[in-house]
């Protein structure tokens, strides 16, 4: 990735605005909604590159397949489209499980519940989720089709946010 004009290639990945995860907090307060955050494992391994990128092969290949050229087809760590890729494949899953991105930020996702009553949030940044859904565990378990998540639990900590519950158990930003 060191000896690719980034002039010349996409790299760009947008992330959720932190005003926009303010307002899915607030949105999260009603009592019958869920919020879980989770961190997705094998992220970038999913998405495919978007240039041709060959690698030649080194002796830790063995004698018979050292100094081949092999043709990288998957995103790896280190290309410099990595997380441009990654954000692309992330919207295409998004968008088969019916989420749809909202005007205001690209990154936060909404649909319609099952019972077509209220909406269901997902806002994303690189491979951190977070999910704000009467059922957000029926969501999670549709992202582990596609991905491996790492950690799934309620928001202590989200984007620079330190989330605490109230007196009166409502997750709030900064409250003591």
């Amino acid at each position: 990735g060191h000896l690719v004009d980034i002039l010349d290639n996409n790299v760009y990945s947008s992330t959720v605005k932190r005003v926009s995860m303010k307002l899915l907090h607030v949105i999260a307060h009603s009592p019958e909604l869920d919020t879980l955050c989770g961190d997705l494992g094998n992220a970038y391994t999913n998405a495919n590159t978007s240039k041709r990128v060959y690698a030649i092969t080194g002796m830790e290949f063995g004698e018979e397949l050292s100094r081949k050229v092999v043709v990288i087809k998957k995103a790896l760590y280190g290309l410099a489209t990595l997380c441009a890729r990654f954000h692309d494949h992330l919207s295409d899953t998004l968008r088969s499980m019916d989420f749809l991105p909202i005007r205001f930020d690209r990154d936060v996702w909404m649909r319609l519940d099952v019972e077509k009553k209220s909406y269901e949030f997902i806002c994303t940044h690189v491979d951190d989720f977070s999910i704000i859904s009467k059922q957000a565990q029926r969501i999670i378990e549709q992202f582990q089709f596609f991905y491996t998540i790492k950690s799934i639990g309620p928001p202590d900590y989200y984007l620079v946010n330190v989330f605490k519950k109230d007196k009166k158990g409502r997750w709030c930003d900064g409250c003591k």
